[in-house]
């Protein structure tokens, strides 16, 4: 991968280079896979849960000892859109090999009703997904399986935004991946989902067919003091200076959410020789003028009161007790019964979240832009 010209990178993986610790949470996943564990890997958005499954296949591949898939279900909203994103990742990893196509691609790509195109030009080969007629997703799901488990090493597939299997309107879809995942038990799997809720809920209920199937790892903020040396050492590699003090100042401003850390700190790397205080503000003030056009929709995807109620959770979090009358009379919401309903609705939405005893807009940025709205 080309080496990017700002190591302060946002929205994909480049390298352990510009992977900041989680050296514990990769400690934990390593185990897990070794032992043959199967891992609930879930956290709110952008504290780079996706980083880290890359950070983490990346080691297994160096290894020798596996082999990878990784799988984003965020856009699948049906078992046919499912199957056809695990299908795909599946080609794209072993299906374009020096020497063509192998019979065994070959088998799979028959069984499972899609066929192979060819670039009129580079004559690189592409899968063409019609797969089999929708209602066969278990035949198909099974064919995908046996691939894998004939591998010679061993098969490690993360499936991210997994909780959107929840949402399907097959009614039988979470029970269709659990018999799919026993019938494998030589694959290790690790389900990965940025809506906590909705993941705690698919493992941890009693009534859901994953309960209690994988081990769960819970994903939390990166320690300012390992950020520290991370931000303090790219700076100095292009004779740049950035003091501990500042570095506090966006972690906190932050939350200690790793997208918002690396984005400021994107900003001051390619503005500032030294970064002052002056700096940091500056940059704050910028990131949200141009996320004013995003933000501004707001209001309007939500009723009145639970724009008045999102937006005072936002001056005052971290709060502790939205339904106190000193929150409520300050804010002027009204009755305590309809700040409950509204709360319940934003929650719902994962636009608010209760983390630690305390209520928090998720969305960091909108967070810091409604509070100074």
């Amino acid at each position: 991968m080309k080496k990017p010209d700002n190591p302060f990178v946002l929205n994909t993986y480049h390298g352990k280079a510009y992977f900041c610790d989680r050296e514990k949470d990769l400690s934990l996943l390593q185990d897990h896979i070794n032992n043959g564990r199967n891992v609930v890997l879930y956290a709110w958005r952008r504290l780079g849960k996706s980083a880290l499954v890359h950070r983490f296949f990346e080691e297994l591949e160096d290894s020798g000892a596996y082999e990878t898939v990784y799988v984003d279900f965020l856009s699948a909203i049906s078992m046919e859109d499912a199957v056809r994103e695990l299908s795909s990742a599946i080609f794209e990893r072993f299906g374009k090999t020096k020497s063509g196509i192998s019979a065994s691609i070959q088998k799979l790509i028959a069984s499972i009703g899609a066929s192979i195109s060819f670039d009129p030009i580079s004559g690189v080969p592409s899968l063409s997904l019609g797969l089999n007629a929708p209602g066969h997703e278990e035949q198909s799901l099974h064919a995908l399986g046996d691939f894998l488990s004939q591998r010679k090493k061993s098969i490690v597939v993360a499936i991210d935004e997994f909780q959107q299997v929840s949402t399907y309107n097959e009614v039988h879809a979470e029970a269709l991946f659990r018999s799919w995942v026993q019938k494998f038990p030589d694959i290790r799997f690790i389900f990965s989902g940025s809506h906590r809720g909705m993941m705690s809920e698919m493992f941890l209920e009693k009534n859901r067919p994953f309960y209690l199937s994988a081990q769960m790892l819970p994903l939390d903020p990166i320690p300012l003091e390992k950020y520290t040396a991370f931000i303090q050492s790219h700076f100095e590699a292009k004779k740049k200076v950035i003091s501990e003090d500042i570095i506090k100042m966006i972690f906190e401003w932050s939350r200690g959410q790793t997208y918002t850390v690396q984005l400021i700190c994107n900003y001051l790397y390619a503005q500032c020789q030294e970064v002052k205080e002056a700096d940091f503000h500056r940059v704050k003030r910028d990131v949200l003028e141009q996320q004013q056009a995003i933000f501004a929709n707001f209001p309007k995807m939500l009723t009145k009161t639970q724009w008045r109620v999102f937006q005072a959770i936002a001056k005052e979090e971290p709060l502790e007790n939205p339904l106190s009358k000193e929150f409520i009379n300050k804010h002027q919401l009204g009755a305590a019964s309809t700040v409950n309903t509204a709360i319940k609705s934003l929650k719902k939405q994962e636009l608010v979240i209760e983390d630690n005893g305390v209520y928090l807009v998720h969305e960091v940025l909108l967070a810091r832009w409604m509070a100074k709205a």
